[in-house]
């Protein structure tokens, strides 16, 4: 098993970051969502999504979690978007964090969560949130072992999102020995 680091994602890294994403979707939401919408992620698609979102700024960082093949996973943090969740005093939101199934569970969560989480101190939050498909119980148990905790619920059948949110962030910038 090579060593993997975490890393402030690049335009160049936008054709991968596509690509992973699809990827990514397709390992997670087989079963959680209709085939459909998991066929109709588009790689072109996400490439564009992610190189404008990176080249333009829109997301206050995007990170890439990397062994020495190549990345197994990324993720996006930004400004808190959800007015609910606002009000509700949260400021920062990861809105994208996929790893490739053959990363998981060996700490790329883990860093990437970190890295945004200082990203977001580092800008003036303290407190985070993010959506989460409530059908996808490893997600979920996952940043609840990271100290999340469901805030907000929206939506009804397969669309069903839950809310995990941080009122301290600096929880998530600690070193573990399971990282």
């Amino acid at each position: 098993m090579s060593e993997m680091r975490v890393r402030r994602a690049s335009e160049a890294d936008s054709a991968a970051i596509g690509a992973l994403h699809v990827a990514a979707w397709r390992e997670t939401y087989a079963g959680l969502l209709s085939q459909a919408e998991i066929e109709a992620m588009s790689i072109a698609a996400r490439t564009a999504q992610w190189r404008a979102q990176i080249g333009a700024g829109t997301a206050r960082g995007v990170y890439v979690a990397e062994e020495q093949d190549g990345i197994i996973g990324f993720g996006a943090c930004t400004s808190e978007r959800d007015l609910a969740l606002m009000t509700a005093g949260y400021t920062g939101e990861v809105p994208a964090l996929y790893i490739l199934r053959r990363g998981q569970g060996r700490g790329a969560g883990r860093l990437l969560m970190r890295a945004m989480a200082r990203r977001l101190i580092a800008e003036g939050d303290r407190t985070m949130a993010l959506w989460v498909l409530s059908t996808n119980a490893p997600a979920r148990g996952f940043y609840e072992r990271l100290g999340g905790k469901i805030v907000a619920e929206r939506g009804s059948g397969h669309d069903a999102e839950t809310a995990y949110g941080w009122r301290d962030l600096s929880a998530l910038t600690i070193s573990t020995d399971s990282d």
